[in-house]
């Protein structure tokens, strides 16, 4: 029969043990401005957003979700041991500096307008000022055929670009397919029309984590596992077309393996 001093001592070892074992959490940083592919203010949380909470809810992860300005993210991300980024195009520039939890939806590149031309990075130059978000894979692209004085307008918030666009402040904006639309409802901009040339490139857009996850294989694989249940169940599909609307939701969804 144990006495009260062991017991005490049983029981302390026990809640111990089990605390150590544990999981860390998972810290999910969510670049801002990135709607509707990824935001977590309380609603919306955006499709990257919606689908990581599923997931954890599958994994029984214990997430803890943190909004950071887009040009710091990477950053941060990359620093923490337990960092995942919620969402970032996989580049070869990028290949190295992340590890590629799970592949998400594959997202084209548009020029927006109110007039055109809108299907050639080129000419929309040549017409005026191009707005892009700063520190992507499209402002890379707008840098390497920019020429003489033909401006490149960078941002950190699409909503700028958006209402540039609107007050003629630029002629065209180079964006990824689906953000324009939501951004000109998002802001009331009944008129003039939101138009948008066809893909002039893409992305496979994917939640990734830091250089220094250690277990970073293990959490790609049930995270491959869980995603495909979502698939399978239609609970992936139901989550596009909520954020995305039938028509965008088909432009992106990745191809089958």
């Amino acid at each position: 029969m144990l006495t009260r001093k062991r017991l005490l001592t049983v029981v302390f070892l026990m809640g111990f043990f089990s605390g150590t074992g544990r999981a860390e959490p998972l810290h999910v940083y969510v670049g801002e401005g990135q709607m509707p592919y990824a935001d977590f203010h309380e609603k919306p949380r955006g499709l990257f957003g919606e689908l990581m909470v599923a997931l954890c809810d599958r994994l029984q992860l214990d997430c803890q979700f943190r909004s950071v300005p887009w040009l710091r993210v990477q950053q941060l991300v990359a620093q923490d041991a337990r960092g995942v980024l919620l969402n970032l195009g996989r580049t070869e520039e990028r290949e190295r500096q992340f590890a590629w939890l799970l592949p998400v939806v594959r997202l084209p590149y548009v020029l927006h307008g109110l007039t055109g031309p809108l299907d050639d990075l080129e000419q929309a130059l040549a017409a005026g000022p191009v707005a892009v978000m700063a520190g992507t894979p499209r402002a890379r692209q707008l840098a390497s055929v920019r020429q003489g004085d033909q401006m490149v307008v960078e941002v950190t918030d699409p909503a700028l670009a958006a209402r540039m666009l609107h007050s003629h402040r630029v002629l065209a904006w180079y964006e990824v397919a689906g953000r324009g639309d939501y951004l000109w409802k998002q802001l009331g901009f009944a008129a003039p029309a939101l138009l948008a040339g066809p893909p002039l490139g893409h992305v496979d857009s994917y939640i990734a984590a830091s250089p220094r996850y250690e277990d970073a294989d293990a959490l790609s694989r049930r995270m491959h596992q869980a995603f495909e249940a979502m698939q399978r169940d239609g609970s992936w599909q139901t989550l596009l077309e909520r954020h995305l609307g039938p028509h965008h939701a088909a432009l992106v969804a990745m191809p089958t393996p």
